[in-house]
C-alpha cells in the first residue's frame, strides 16, 4: 500500500469557468501521472493509461511491436489469468475499453457504471503489474495485428501517411512501419 506522503501532488488543472468537475492530480512514486476527474452527474466511471513507449521505440526488425504489446496487455494478468475475463466483466456492468498505439505514446482507457468501478480497475492495473503473453493469446493476436493492417490497406489516409513516410529519412524513426503484420 502507497503512504499518502509517498504520493506528490501536482499543481491545480486548469479549467473553464462553465466545467462543474473536480480534478486532482498527482504522481505516484514510481513516476506514474495520474489525474482523477469527480463528476458527480455522471453514472460512470472511467480510467486511462498512457504508457510513455510507442511505435517509435519497435525495433526495425519487429515493426508493430509496441501495438502487439498493446493487444497482449488485455489478455489477461497474474490476478485475472482468463483471457477475456476484463472485457466481460465490462461489458457485463455497463462498460467498454480501447487501446491505441502512436509514435511515442500507448492509451489504453475503460468505463463502468460506477457501483463496479473498484473491481474494474484492479482488473485495468494488473495489466501493467504482471501480464500474461500467453502462446495462445500471442498466435491469435499476431492475426488481429494483421488483420488491422490488412483493413489499412484500402485507406486513403493510411496511404497517405505512407506516402509522407516514404518521403522521410530512412534513418529517422517516422519512416517506421508502425502497424505491424503476420511478417513482422
Amino acid at each position: 500500500m502507497i503512504e499518502s506522503s509517498e504520493i506528490e501532488l501536482l499543481p491545480a488543472v486548469i479549467k473553464g469557468k462553465s466545467d462543474w468537475r473536480e480534478f486532482r492530480s498527482f504522481r505516484l512514486p514510481n513516476g506514474v501521472t495520474c489525474t482523477v476527474v469527480h463528476d458527480k452527474e455522471s453514472k460512470t466511471t472511467a480510467m486511462s493509461c498512457a504508457v510513455a513507449v510507442g511505435a517509435a521505440a519497435d525495433p526495425r526488425e519487429m515493426s508493430g511491436l509496441a501495438h502487439f504489446c498493446e493487444h497482449m496487455c488485455f489478455l489477461g494478468s497474474e490476478k485475472y489469468p482468463g483471457e477475456n475475463e476484463y472485457k466481460k466483466y465490462l461489458s457485463s456492468h455497463g462498460g467498454r475499453s480501447n487501446a491505441s498505439t502512436s509514435l511515442h505514446l500507448t492509451t489504453y482507457k475503460f468505463d463502468v457504471l460506477a457501483p463496479y468501478a473498484e473491481d474494474a480497475i484492479d482488473l485495468f492495473s494488473n495489466f501493467f503489474i504482471a501480464p500474461l503473453f500467453t502462446l495462445s493469446g500471442t498466435s491469435r493476436e499476431v492475426q488481429a495485428v494483421d488483420s488491422e493492417n490488412s483493413k489499412n490497406l484500402v485507406s486513403d489516409g493510411r496511404r497517405r501517411l505512407q506516402i509522407i513516410k516514404a518521403l522521410a529519412d530512412p534513418n529517422h524513426y517516422y519512416s517506421k512501419f508502425t502497424t505491424g503484420n503476420a511478417l513482422t
